[in-house]
């Protein structure tokens, strides 16, 4: 990125032509659309075979409910992401077209906070842009991780629930044969549940947060090349 943060110089859109995109306005909350309609089909396939529900409910702890709640929301959290990246990138193709933009935005401030400044305060200042921008997406990144350790937390949860069922069972005869054998289901219920539903839904937030991530890199190289004509309009 430091590459990235020296082109703010009078030079640099000369040298970074290649960066200007012809991205459609909108299309990192296209892409991400695209993605979150594939896992939403994805859900709705597992609803409709009885996957989803069992899953959900058939964990006694809820530990597993909860993680599809997590999901649920990192997914809008996700979706948000990619709607605001779309916009400043619609601002940033304004500006760059030399069009005025009324209203603030981060292309906007970039450019005017840039105007008075020279060498190491110009380096500064993109890297305050590239926190900016980049800061939101590590929410995004902390959820998808957040999962697969809910996920490992559920899987030493059932273990934890079959040794305990092992451990109160005082013989292996009639009733105490069925509380060991109904305590290593529940424990296994536990255990795989949270672990499939873990592991499933940090991928599926992965997989939003790459697009994110991508718009957010692209439309902070963007943002450090443009020249000051073009907010001055």
């Amino acid at each position: 990125m430091k590459a990235f943060r020296r082109t703010a110089s009078a030079s640099a859109p000369d040298r970074a032509e290649s960066l200007r995109s012809d991205d459609p306005n909108g299309a990192a909350w296209h892409r991400w659309l695209l993605v979150f309609g594939g896992i939403v089909y994805g859900l709705y396939v597992s609803h409709d075979l009885g996957w989803l529900q069992l899953l959900a409910f058939g964990d006694p702890t809820w530990l597993t409910f909860g993680i599809i709640v997590l999901f649920g929301l990192s997914s809008l959290y996700c979706g948000a992401l990619a709607f605001e990246m779309a916009r400043q990138h619609s601002v940033w193709k304004r500006l760059h077209e030399g069009l005025r933009h009324e209203g603030a935005s981060w292309a906007s401030d970039y450019l005017a906070e840039r105007r008075d400044l020279k060498g190491a305060d110009a380096t500064a200042l993109g890297d305050l842009l590239h926190e900016r921008i980049k800061g939101r997406t590590e929410l995004g990144w902390f959820s998808a991780g957040l999962q697969i350790k809910l996920g490992l937390l559920g899987t030493v949860i059932g273990f934890v629930i079959m040794l305990a069922s092992i451990g109160s069972a005082n013989d292996l005869q009639s009733q105490g044969l069925d509380t060991l054998i109904r305590g290593m289901g529940i424990g296994m219920k536990v255990s795989l549940y949270t672990t499939i539903v873990g592991l499933v839904g940090s991928m599926m937030i992965g997989i939003q947060m790459l697009v994110v991530d991508r718009a957010a890199d692209r439309l902070f190289a963007l943002i450090v090349t443009l020249p000051d004509r073009d907010g001055s309009n």
